[in-house]
């Protein structure tokens, strides 16, 4: 998943929960969210490169480049100047967003589909959670929220695991991947996997890195694998 961060000359390291709604109120979210899926796609191409390998990378996007914005001509333009292979790059939106207009943000989503990018529905489970997105939106992939994955694995009591199970299964059925935010333990990843997530993300497996740090983890991971 690509993660905007600020490298401010005096301020140091200033996460996205600070500059985002401010870029979201001054209405550069637009430039921005461009400029971030161009860097992502390019590095995508660069990862594939480098590594042999179909790497995904997914993309957030925001309600006014959804709404306000078209985003279908930016999402061909990238995929035309940078060479990846189709599928790989993903656009995530959230339950949130796609309330805000259903009936247009189904068109956009499916003519960017068309382009050949997939979809992802993030942080379910958090918003309405509506099975009739599910239905209606060409989704590919659905984001579990950390909230029902962090800690899950050393729960003895409770109902997260049931809710869990019962959201693999409903994506399996309706031939979607899902993944797993938020896996900060061995004990989450191993019960996870037992109940047949596809992925998984959080700080167990690592924390954010930049472009060449990725491509290092990931070569180094499938060069062990090939041993």
């Amino acid at each position: 998943e690509a993660l905007a961060r600020w490298d401010h000359p005096k301020r140091g390291r200033i996460p996205p929960a600070e500059f985002i709604p401010v870029a979201e109120r001054s209405g550069l979210i637009i430039p921005l969210g461009l400029y971030v899926l161009e860097r992502a796609a390019k590095q995508l191409q660069r990862w594939q490169e480098a590594v042999d390998a179909d790497i995904f990378c997914s993309v957030n996007v925001s309600s006014p480049q959804i709404l306000r914005h078209d985003l279908i001509n930016d999402v061909k333009a990238v995929l035309t100047r940078a060479t990846v292979t189709p599928g790989t790059l993903k656009i995530e939106v959230t339950e949130t967003l796609v309330m805000e207009n259903p009936e247009y943000a189904a068109k956009v989503l499916g003519r960017i589909r068309d382009l050949g990018a997939r979809l992802s529905l993030d942080d379910f489970g958090t918003g309405y959670s509506s099975l009739a997105y599910l239905q209606r939106f060409p989704f590919d992939t659905i984001k579990i929220d950390r909230q029902f994955v962090t800690g899950v694995g050393k729960a003895t009591t409770g109902k997260t695991p049931a809710i869990l199970t019962a959201v693999v299964h409903l994506a399996k059925d309706l031939q979607m991947e899902v993944v797993a935010e938020g896996v900060e333990s061995e004990a989450d990843a191993v019960l996870l996997k037992e109940l047949g997530c596809d992925f998984a993300q959080g700080f167990f497996y690592g924390q954010p890195m930049t472009g060449v740090e990725a491509e290092r983890a990931v070569a180094g991971s499938m060069a062990q694998a090939a041993q």
